[in-house]
């Protein structure tokens, strides 16, 4: 008999700290709008246990992940078997990679892991027998963002013509008596409602997307899981930096509404079922790197931002976030950076984890969604959901046609090669493929 628990814990940092999402930012967090979660959900079928979860971060980071997983394999999941995922919100807690980080910052990231273990302890601590059931539906609050002009340049913006993922992904999970007991959601879209114009800590529309459902289900927690959303931003974000329309919690919300509404009307259609079967499979991949590439660019990119420091323009100031900030000092730590690298290959890892009849396919970075898609067409299971932000982090993973277009994704991954997205692909569909067997 399968059994589940599901649980969630308040992780918002403290008030001061900066925000991660938009360089432009300049103070940190004035206050906190709505608080940030971790939400775990666990499934014993009494061979197996797995565990996913799911927080309200920008990102979490690999090593953060590795201490989470140490911790739980005390309550019974394997490592490989652990799921540990970020929503992307754009307004969280500055990331652990910068070596700029305050008292209260690199506190929070150091007792991070601590928490993420505490909400799976508290999830293992109710399992109870449970039913699972799977269904999709469709929701269009995203967008290919990335637009090409008149000139032919590739910019944030909006793209009605390009590809987006618009399925919402649906697990519900009932207890043995028929109640609700949670519910986990996915959808591929950049949790960017709001801009760098806003300072106030906010989950931004996963949060909302989470407290909807829970009001439409009573009794039900929601988890939202987002997917390969590299190019993908919500369809009423602002563009040009707030500068063209602004960004703000009524889209947040109105986003957040719309994906639950879809999510609960889904959650009726997935009939849950007493199966049991529970797998999981990871590896680590190796992905092709160009950083000849990546350096030229980012030598190119330390100069702009030398002229431009020294001669800004007559209107520049550093509080107005539709500028471009110079940074020549984060330029030059971010150039040494991938001079040390070398031409090593990037190593990241794929996940797999089936529940009865869905897999959720993991990847950790922000892989266009015209990969997660090939994956969902191609994969032996049906549905299979791609997760990304999940067991660390490894920036955009673009696709050929992207790096030909350039762009900011295509400048942000100049150190991978043009087919790295493919080969990313192709393992995971492998993966895939030996868990079916």
């Amino acid at each position: 008999m399968l059994k589940a628990g599901v649980a969630k814990l308040d992780i918002t940092p403290p008030v001061g700290v900066r925000l991660a999402g938009f360089d432009e930012r300049v103070f940190p967090s004035l206050a906190v709008h709505d608080p940030l979660w971790a939400r775990a959900v666990v499934f014993d079928n009494g061979e197996s246990r797995v565990g996913v979860v799911a927080a309200d971060l920008l990102g979490v980071s690999a090593d953060a992940v590795a201490t989470v997983r140490r911790g739980a394999a005390s309550l019974g999941i394997a490592p490989q078997a652990l799921l540990v995922a970020a929503t992307h919100t754009h307004s969280g807690p500055v990331l652990w990679e910068d070596d700029t980080l305050t008292e209260d910052e690199r506190a929070y990231w150091v007792t991070l892991p601590e928490r993420l273990t505490a909400v799976l302890k508290e999830a293992t601590g109710v399992l109870s027998p449970a039913r699972v059931g799977v269904a999709s539906g469709w929701s269009a609050i995203g967008i290919n963002r990335r637009e090409v002009t008149p000139e032919g340049t590739v910019v944030l913006g909006r793209n009605h013509f390009g590809r987006f993922d618009p399925e919402v992904g649906v697990v519900r999970i009932d207890h043995a008596s028929g109640e609700p007991m949670a519910c986990l959601m996915t959808y591929a879209c950049h949790a960017v409602c709001l801009n760098g114009d806003s300072y106030l800590t906010t989950a931004d529309f996963p949060g909302f997307a989470v407290h909807a459902l829970e009001e439409r289900i009573p009794g039900v927690t929601g988890i939202f899981l987002n997917g390969a959303c590299g190019n993908v931003n919500p369809r009423e974000a602002s563009v040009g930096h707030g500068y063209a329309s602004g960004g703000s919690f009524m889209i947040a919300e109105r986003a957040g509404s719309a994906l639950a509404r879809e999510a609960a009307g889904v959650w009726h259609k997935a009939a849950p079922d007493d199966g049991s079967s529970l797998a999981y499979e990871s590896r680590t991949v190796a992905l092709p790197t160009n950083r000849p590439r990546a350096i030229r660019r980012a030598e190119e990119s330390l100069r702009r931002a030398e002229r431009a420091m020294a001669d800004p323009p007559p209107q520049w100031n550093p509080y107005l976030i539709w500028y471009d900030t110079p940074n020549p000092e984060g330029r030059r730590r971010s150039l040494q950076a991938l001079r040390n690298q070398g031409d090593a290959p990037v190593e990241c890892e794929t996940q797999a984890i089936r529940i009865g009849p869905v897999a959720l396919l993991a990847w950790p970075g922000e892989v266009f969604c015209d990969l997660g898609m090939e994956i969902k067409q191609r994969s032996p299971f049906r549905p299979t959901y791609t997760i990304g932000y999940a067991n660390g982090w490894i920036g955009y993973v673009p696709t050929p046609e992207a790096f030909a277009q350039g762009g900011y994704e295509a400048e942000c991954a100049a150190h991978l090669a043009d087919d790295a997205g493919l080969a990313l692909v192709e393992q995971s569909l492998a993966l895939l493929d030996g868990m079916k067997t």
